[in-house]
């Protein structure tokens, strides 16, 4: 299997070291659809569609922390839901949240919230532009990595895919991921971001062939510019 390598690259900006408005910036950048970073991950949105493959549920993952799997998220959800399909990203990491720090909010209700026995996970989220819904993950809770490899997991995101026509799965990072047959065996596929100048190229290579070697159904390899 050759998986379909894409860059999604522009103007470089990154939050490193800059705090919450440094994210916020970062963010507001994300959400432009018509910006030079925007038709970057329209064409990453062009490629998985041309993949002719089921898309509808994606785990996004990275061979380590920092390459920009919340940006690649955001970015192709943008796409996505400005060529009008309905899309939820997932934030994940139940052990590290990131992804409601990028938008300034709380994070007192979220993914393990359902998993706790509360409300379908759809009712968790909060929309970001027309089509585009996010959702937290909710309280850290002691369990956080069972949770992560748990059926309830697979079923809450599954019925919130019966509602929307994309969901992308903020994920931890690839060997996480591997080690959770249950987040990456029931949903339609996996994209694998490494960093453009971050992630040695053997590093990116390694993790591949373990996915594959795993029987993942890797959809693609993002080669990403951005944090």
């Amino acid at each position: 299997m050759n998986p379909e390598t894409n860059r999604a690259s522009g103007a470089a900006s990154t939050a490193d070291g800059q705090g919450a408005e440094g994210l916020l910036t970062r963010t507001r950048w994300l959400l432009e659809p018509d910006s030079e970073v925007g038709r970057s991950f329209a064409a990453l949105a062009e490629n998985l569609e041309a993949l002719e493959r089921p898309t509808g549920s994606v785990v996004v993952t990275g061979p380590e922390l920092g390459v920009g799997r919340s940006t690649v998220c955001l970015g192709l959800g943008v796409a996505l839901a400005t060529a009008g399909k309905k899309v939820t990203v997932v934030d994940c990491n139940l052990d590290r949240p990131h992804l409601h720090h990028l938008f300034g909010r709380p994070n007192f209700t979220g993914l393990t919230s359902t998993l706790e026995g509360g409300r379908d996970l759809e009712s968790y989220g909060f929309e970001v532009t027309p089509n585009l819904q996010v959702i937290p993950t909710g309280p850290v809770l002691p369990n956080s990595w069972v949770l992560t490899n748990s059926p309830k997991l697979v079923s809450a995101v599954q019925d919130l895919g019966a509602k929307r026509d994309v969901v992308l799965l903020d994920a931890p990072v690839a060997g996480e991921v591997i080690a959770a047959p249950s987040l990456w065996g029931a949903f339609d596929g996996v994209l694998l971001v490494v960093h453009a100048a971050r992630t040695p190229k053997g590093v990116a290579r390694g993790f591949t062939d373990a996915l594959l070697d795993t029987q993942v159904n890797l959809l693609g390899v993002v080669l990403n510019g951005h944090v």
